[in-house]
């Protein structure tokens, strides 16, 4: 039997693929490694909405009371780093860079941090009920950390897609 993919080579009986073209499809970014792509690709188009929205909202705040809170100030820095970790985290992420797994460690970090400080913060200083928004981030944030950290650690899968 010939590989479906070359038609070359003897192909292997699990995957129809010869042992060239089995190894060029494992270095590929496919498979599980679609969600966090999905997620890289989300999260850019949020923070950047996100970003802009907070930013509009900060400004017309500030003409009214010109007044601007430390924590406002810490959200909207801690909300450009974020969007810029994003950009980094996807940059890498596509490129198939061999820092990839550093980046979405921080991506996700990053993600938690932000997380914590939009939604449990502010119900712990200025003692406001947390609305769905803030839950939907905060467990955003949560599966972020327990789930792709450690999978971003410890898959052999990721050694051949990102570290060649």
């Amino acid at each position: 039997m010939e590989c479906t993919k070359c038609q070359t080579s003897e192909a292997n009986k699990e995957s129809g693929l010869c042992d060239g073209c089995e190894q060029e499809e494992m270095c590929k970014i496919n498979g599980l490694l679609y969600l966090p792509a999905l997620g890289l690709i989300l999260g850019i188009i949020g923070g950047g909405m996100e970003l802009y929205g907070f930013t509009i909202t900060i400004f017309n705040y500030f003409n009214e009371t010109g007044f601007l809170s430390y924590y406002a100030m810490g959200a909207f820095a801690l909300l450009i780093s974020g969007f810029l970790v994003s950009i980094f985290a996807a940059w890498s992420f596509f490129k198939r860079k061999k820092g990839t797994r550093k980046a979405m460690i921080i991506y996700y970090t990053a993600g938690l941090i932000i997380a914590l400080y939009v939604a449990v913060l502010p119900a712990i200083i200025f003692d406001v009920n947390p609305g769905s928004e803030s839950i939907r981030l905060l467990i955003g944030g949560i599966s972020g950390m327990v789930i792709w950290v450690p999978y971003f650690l410890f898959s052999k899968r990721i050694d051949m897609v990102f570290c060649r």
